[in-house]
């Protein structure tokens, strides 16, 4: 990648919300540039005749091992949103996962959704976060490995994190993030009373909480950081 392409490295979380990244960069990109995007599942994936010239996506487990195919075949790893797909205290894997994407001398950027230091305003929505911890610990849902990611990269001796921002949205931003937010929760709530015990059947009032979310704030903290892996 030429060294004028770094402005990519430094897009915030805030930037990306409501849009595909991938998609998005390819718009600022020149079209030799070559973008591939991979999920575990394809059922949110664009139709096919939208996707630019320059982007591929496809399918990939990233808490395994790599393909042989894809090993040391990338300048910029980005991962966005993590925080609701791993739900225990060990990223290790994910880690390893995208080190053996990158080249040597290659980028990780990380966007993603610090869960535990929130920023909530409002009688409604502070009692609506108390229920939530509540309910994390119940099930034993530990999404701390964010607020330490910053740390973890620092310690492991082939990357070198250049750069991390960790700040509230922007006030314009601040609503969307709300809305967001709580859409997200709301889906997680339904799943989770899908597979819980009738003993243990949530009292939290979710909906009422969606139906009427004037004067309250409820936002994660957006965490942003670039890394570069060792030569």
């Amino acid at each position: 990648m030429a060294e004028e392409d770094n402005y990519i490295l430094g897009r915030g979380m805030a930037a990306s919300i409501g849009r595909m990244w991938l998609f998005d960069v390819a718009r600022q990109l020149p079209p030799t540039v070559q973008l591939h995007g991979f999920d575990i599942s394809n059922s949110q994936f664009p139709p096919k005749e939208l996707w630019p010239k320059n982007v591929t996506l496809g399918l990939l487990d990233s808490l395994v091992d790599p393909p042989t195919s894809l090993a040391g075949q990338y300048d910029v790893v980005h991962l966005g949103m993590w925080a609701g797909n791993l739900s225990g205290s060990d990223a290790s894997s994910l880690i390893l996962h995208v080190k053996r994407l990158l080249k040597p001398g290659g980028y990780i950027q990380w966007e993603d959704a610090d869960v535990v230091h929130q920023f909530v305003k409002g009688v409604k929505a502070e009692e609506f976060e108390r229920r939530m911890d509540e309910l994390f610990k119940s099930l034993s849902l530990d999404y701390s490995w964010v607020s330490d990611l910053p740390n973890r990269l620092r310690q492991d001796d082939d990357l070198h994190v250049l750069d991390l921002q960790c700040s509230r949205f922007q006030p314009a931003l601040v609503q969307l993030c709300t809305n967001t937010y709580l859409m997200a929760l709301r889906e997680m709530l339904q799943g989770v009373k899908r597979r819980l015990a009738q003993g243990l059947l949530l009292s939290i009032s979710e909906l009422e909480l969606w139906g009427n979310t004037d004067g309250i704030i409820y936002n994660w903290t957006p965490i942003s950081l670039v890394a570069q892996m060792g030569q």
